[in-house]
């Protein structure tokens, strides 16, 4: 058996594609839009269709299958009688990449489907044995390319095709330089044990180079493989079109309620066992789709390899607050955001000069796994210039990722008998939350409760190690109230006065540290420091009065006759903007009377003659909003209103 867990994936992406195949044009608008790299539309597709937490497993389908069309379009069916070496095919490779004509000419055939421009090339340089290897190699960067930029939100391709298999070719042909290495990579990597090749990569140096070399050696072993194991069916000819991609989509769909079959198959490919393969092709009825599937669960297995063995070292490391980075975005002498972002929610960008409140989402970087020996890791936030953890009353809760449990299969609301891998929430709170068991089988199904991480006394998080993206990004809440309280202001003075008390925020320093379990915590492994940051929890202080509402045997219902005196306050330390106004469905209302952008506010009166006002009714109003954001939300302020009426009369 594989040492990843390829099969829980497959049977993920299987049921994920449910979703797309009952709706035919739904599909076809899916495959179009992965094809035109519109990632908008693409996105749009898969959140209808319920599948967009999929999104990797069925780019990762979806490759599979174009490669395998593109292919067959380009070079017509594969020669079996002999699949050149692997090193055969990377010193054809390296001539290829060498040579920016010939590469342009590689290229331009896989962009544009064109069959003709490919076989000329093809003929021209005498490759027809090495034709599907060379185009699955392509179609195999072109597709973690594309994966990319459909996964990115601004649908923005980071490298053109031309310059990614450039920067291959030097790391095959440095390789190829190096006969002995070359046989040792190669072993290793079509062994394909995660530790076995990561350790030769280490040792030979070629961790800067790893991702283009894994690609190459998978891409080569699953044209090889899926020859083998297709071989039984004499697969010469094949539909190419939509609809037969649409049907190998829905068959596939199927295998979602056989994951021991899915389980079963995913082993055979890995054993590369024909017999046991054709037997299970048989069993399923996908004799017709015996290419694709094969490339899907080969390629699948690559993807993990190569993720496994090219993972970066990334060190653990404290970077954002919500979207504002800790030192590019936060200013160091004041505390408070120097610049404004174009992110949902941040309504008026977040800044300059806006302070945070309330809940901060602390935000950054600690693998599950050490840097440094690759045991368990914890981390923590410091109030710095103290010994006070962020812990209990100081933590909010936030969705730091997912995790993959095994749960009960879920057969229309009921739950079945069997498991099947099931992603589960994982959130840190200040509190623990209790899950509910799984649903006993012929139950009415539900899905997993949030798993909840609690900071131990001392703030340390030990990250869970299921994590499937390897560790945490979003790594705690900061309740920031328990330590810089605010709340709606009050003042000594009425509307029309200097605010009394005018309260202030409070600057704040966060320490992060990050440390194996097992390892020293002063001083940790890992640590740095936001060294201001300043926080204001208090609302705007917004007073609003009318005079002639007050006095003897006046009111609020007591018209307005010659005169009208508006009093406010209106006062915050970051006030970003505040406005008097008063307004009615008569033009005599007068609009906007007061208002400033600058701190603290204001406070006056407005007087108003309104002899000549048409009797009617008009509301005063007095607006504000303070420049605070808590990194993703940005406060939008409040209103106060009073109404009165005029009889326009002296």
């Amino acid at each position: 058996m594989s040492e990843f867990d390829v099969a829980a994936d497959l049977n993920l992406a299987a049921g994920a594609l449910r979703g797309l195949v009952d709706d035919e044009d739904r599909f076809r608008a899916w495959y179009d839009a992965f094809l035109a790299g519109d990632a908008d539309s693409y996105r749009r597709i898969l959140g209808k269709a319920s599948a967009l937490e999929h999104e990797d497993l069925l780019c990762g389908w979806l490759c599979s299958k174009e490669c395998v069309r593109l292919c067959w379009r380009l070079c017509g069916p594969p020669r079996i009688d002999r699949i050149p070496e692997p090193r055969e095919l990377a010193e054809v490779i390296v001539r290829l990449t060498s040579d920016e004509e010939l590469l342009e000419r590689l290229v331009q055939p896989v962009l544009e489907l064109d069959p003709r421009a490919w076989q000329s090339l093809v003929n021209e340089l005498e490759l027809r044995p090495f034709c599907h290897l060379i185009c699955h190699w392509v179609c195999r960067v072109y597709c973690r390319l594309r994966c990319e930029r459909l996964d990115d939100t601004d649908g923005v391709l980071s490298r053109h095709l031309v310059d990614e298999l450039a920067g291959a070719g030097p790391a095959i042909a440095a390789l190829v330089a190096d006969e002995a290495g070359f046989a040792e990579v190669s072993k290793a990597a079509l062994a394909g044990r995660c530790e076995l090749v990561k350790s030769v990569f280490d040792r030979l140096g070629l961790a800067d180079r790893c991702r283009w070399i894994c690609e190459f050696f998978c891409s080569w072993r699953c044209v090889r493989v899926c020859i083998t194991l297709c071989r039984p069916f004499q697969v010469t000819e094949m539909d190419l079109s939509l609809t037969e991609a649409y049907e190998f989509g829905q068959a596939i769909s199927r295998l979602s309620e056989q994951p021991e079959a899915l389980a079963a198959v995913a082993d055979a490919v890995e054993r590369e066992d024909v017999d046991r393969f054709a037997s299970l092709v048989k069993e399923l009825g996908l004799e017709r789709f015996c290419v694709q599937l094969c490339h899907w669960v080969c390629s699948w297995h690559c993807t993990l390899l190569c993720r496994c063995v090219c993972t970066p070292v990334l060190q653990p490391w404290f970077t954002h607050v919500g979207h504002f980075d800790i030192y590019a975005d936060i200013d160091s002498g004041t505390g408070l955001t120097n610049k404004g972002l174009s992110f949902s929610g941040l309504y008026f960008n977040g800044g300059p000069g806006f302070a945070f409140q309330d809940c901060l989402e602390l935000r950054g970087y600690c693998p599950a796994a050490s840097p440094i020996d690759g045991t368990a890791m914890r981390y923590r936030f410091v109030l710095a210039g103290t010994s006070t953890p962020i812990t209990g009353s100081r933590v909010c809760q936030v969705d730091a990722g997912s995790r993959v449990v095994s749960w009960p299969q879920n057969l229309s609301g009921v739950a079945g008998a069997a498991n099947v891998s099931t992603f589960q929430t994982i959130a840190i709170a200040g509190a623990p939350t209790a899950e509910k068991p799984p649903p006993a089988p012929g139950d009415p199904w539900y899905g997993p409760d949030i798993h909840t991480l609690v900071p131990d006394p001392d703030g340390w998080v030990v990250v869970d190690p299921a994590s499937i993206s390897g560790g945490f990004t979003t790594l705690l809440g900061f309740d920031t109230t328990d330590d810089v309280p605010g709340g709606m202001p009050t003042s000594a003075n009425p509307a029309g006065q200097t605010a009394s008390p005018a309260p202030s925020g409070q600057d704040l320093g966060i320490v992060f540290e990050a440390t194996r379990v097992a390892g020293p915590t002063s001083p940790p492994d890992h640590s740095n420091t936001l060294a201001r940051v300043h926080i204001s929890n208090w609302r705007e202080l917004n007073l609003l009065d009318i005079q002639q509402f007050h006095g003897a045997g006046a009111g609020a219902c007591s018209p307005i006759t010659s005169a009208l005196d508006v009093d406010y306050t209106a006062d915050h330390e970051v006030m970003a903007a505040w406005s008097v106004a008063i307004t009615s469905a008569s033009p005599s209302a007068p609009g906007t009377v007061a208002g400033g952008t600058v701190p603290r506010g204001g406070f006056g009166t407005d007087h108003e003659n309104t002899t000549g006002w048409q009797p009617c009714s008009y509301t005063a109003s007095l607006s504000t909003r303070a420049a605070l954001t808590t990194g993703l939300i940005d406060n939008q302020g409040y209103t106060t209103s009073k109404t009165f009426c005029t009889t326009g009369r002296g």
